[in-house]
């Protein structure tokens, strides 16, 4: 198994512009499952959903698109339907959870002891986010999840996706999310994540805040800041009309972890940094295309028509 990705799998209920409601799967790192599994890697998921109607389609689709779900709980918690409002520009807002509060849902219950760590030992990278963090018991299963992949060597990414709504306490935040950013050996988030949970969207201040020397800060359409393996630059996004913007962060890191795999978790140029960001801009560009966060996800046939008519030039999608 080359990635694992671990944390939330859920229901997006996206609300268009006519008001108009149709229920999507979604989850961060469900997404960056698909994306990545569109590309040809070998991917597992592990996290929680209910023994219900969405917990079964759900694990129905991600089995459909070829990855692993040994590591996919059931719990008697819901599945968590999250209500997302679509703007005429496409970008979208986040609303509150539909039928119980935040902490009941499945995806806040990941159980520690139904963790197979078996699975965990044997991966080049483990895949995980922030959001699950805000609750104990999927807390205490994440870091059992890293203590195992840290032990083999592997390579740990963190995207930070900061939604005030998911935290029971959103003061308590700062202060378990940054030990646990300091642990990663690649960062991605937002301008917006990085303004709201470190108060600026300064590189350099992050990389000294957070002890990791690989962050990728992306800004939507205006494209990513980063610094990879000692390079440092910024790639302009792609000029499109986008339909809708959910999933498209998702499809950039998977889009990066890609390249970090092909080139064995080091870029030797910085023309080799600047192209792999250059390659996650268009699978970032390329979901904002369709609706849905999964449903929109590339595939490399799609992702290499983009790249060679936004570009000019031929790409190639490298076997990992």
């Amino acid at each position: 198994m080359s990635v694992i990705c671990l944390g939330e799998l859920l229901i997006d209920r996206v609300v268009d512009r006519q008001g108009d409601r149709q229920s999507l799967p979604g989850g961060a790192p469900a997404n960056v499952a698909v994306a990545l599994s569109r590309l040809g890697l070998s991917v597992a998921f592990m996290g929680a959903v209910g023994n219900d109607v969405w917990g079964d389609y759900l694990a129905q689709m991600l089995q459909s698109h070829g990855i692993d779900c040994q590591g996919l709980q059931r719990c008697s918690a819901p599945t968590r339907i999250v209500e997302v409002h679509c703007a005429d520009n496409g970008d979208r807002r986040f609303g509150g959870f539909i039928g119980e509060s935040t902490t009941a849902f499945a995806d806040a219950q990941i159980a520690p002891h139904k963790l197979p760590l078996h699975r965990l030992q044997t991966v080049s990278a483990l895949i995980t986010g922030t959001l699950g963090m805000a609750y104990p018991v999927t807390r205490s299963t994440m870091m059992a999840a890293v203590d195992a992949v840290k032990a083999r060597g592997s390579k740990l990414i963190i995207d930070v996706n900061w939604r005030s709504t998911f935290w029971p306490e959103p003061e308590t935040a700062f202060a378990i999310l940054v030990p646990w950013l300091q642990q990663a050996d690649v960062i991605k988030l937002s301008v917006d994540d990085a303004m709201a949970l470190f108060l600026t969207a300064d590189l350099t201040t992050l990389i000294s805040q957070l002890s990791c020397s690989d962050i990728l800060l992306t800004d939507g359409g205006r494209g990513c800041q980063y610094v990879l393996s000692g390079h440092a630059g910024r790639v302009p996004g792609f000029e499109i009309a986008a339909v809708e913007t959910t999933g498209a962060g998702d499809a950039f890191l998977a889009g990066i972890v890609h390249q970090l795999l092909a080139h064995d978790w080091y870029f030797s140029t910085p023309q080799q940094a600047t192209k792999a960001v250059q390659f996650a801009n268009a699978m970032g560009a390329l979901t904002t295309l369709k609706p849905g966060a999964i449903a929109a996800q590339p595939t490399a046939g799609e992702l290499l028509d983009f790249l060679h008519a936004h570009t000019g030039q031929h790409w190639t999608i490298d076997r990992v």
